[in-house]
């Protein structure tokens, strides 16, 4: 019998009010098991939307990923002639490589994809404004949301991400990844990459970069059209922009990627 029947010769000429405690449950029990396939059916479509969307990782090897990142680029330059140029890791200075890490990610060798502690503090940081700015991305995080998401604010994106970087993290090197965020970060207007960054800021390679001009580029990256008029076509830094480049510097020295005549010299580094 349909469960539409089975619910009529229940209550078929009896008053609700007056239906039996046994037969009242039975129908309550047939209406909330309704509402519950429901539910469920609803939710398997929404999971079954969710997790197919995401990237199969798996047969994904790190030329793909590679592949991907310049098409990337590609689009955001459309059609424009920029020079961009990919440098492999063993072309990029561990001054300029360090930097990067130290001013975007400090303990990016140590998490495995995510900050948790940042990650909470920005959650905490988002309720106290009333609205969904997150923050607190790894270098792991941006890498993901610049080959596989478009941007958004919405919980589920985020979510996605989170599941898409831990994935990747089991999936390629430390190494690798950094490899792909060093040739797709933006560090000016239509400058993306190390390469371009580094001929277009010093006219240097990549690999010529010293840790003075890797904690400048490094300081572009969170917000780089802004910071190519403000801070390099002004020829200005702030005094928030300069204890930015000594913290850089500070924790580069702590790590003893520098020596303290180094420090010394690039605290005092002109750029200008």
């Amino acid at each position: 019998m349909r469960l539409r029947d089975q619910i009529r010769s229940i209550v078929k000429g009896v008053p609700f009010v007056l239906l039996s405690p046994y037969r009242f449950f039975r129908l309550a029990c047939l209406l909330t098991g309704l509402l519950v396939w429901v539910f469920i059916g609803i939710a398997g479509i929404f999971l079954y939307g969710f997790f197919s969307s995401m990237p199969d990782l798996e047969t994904i090897a790190f030329g793909d990923m590679k592949r991907i990142a310049q098409q990337r680029v590609a689009d955001k330059l459309n059609g424009k002639q920029t020079k961009y140029r990919w440098s492999p890791l063993e072309d990029i200075s561990r001054d300029l490589l360090y930097a990067v890490v130290m001013g975007e990610d400090a303990s990016y060798f140590e998490h495995r994809g995510i900050n948790y502690d940042a990650l909470i503090n920005a959650f905490a940081e988002n309720i106290k404004r009333r609205k969904l700015v997150y923050g607190a991305s790894t270098i792991s995080q941006q890498v993901v949301k610049n080959l596989f998401l478009y941007p958004s604010t919405t919980f589920t994106r985020k979510l996605k991400e989170i599941i898409i970087t831990r994935r990747m993290e089991d999936r390629f090197s430390k190494n690798q990844i950094l490899e792909i965020y060093l040739n797709i970060a933006e560090l000016g207007p239509d400058i993306f990459g190390v390469h371009r960054a580094a001929a277009y800021y010093f006219k240097k390679k990549p690999r010529q970069i010293n840790a003075a001009e890797g904690a400048f580029l490094a300081l572009m990256l969170p917000s780089p059209r802004k910071y190519h008029h403000s801070i390099f076509r002004n020829k200005y830094l702030a005094t928030r922009h300069t204890r930015k480049l000594r913290r850089i510097l500070k924790d580069m020295l702590h790590k003893e990627l520098i020596s303290p005549q180094q420090y010394h010299d690039y605290v005092n580094y002109r750029y200008f």
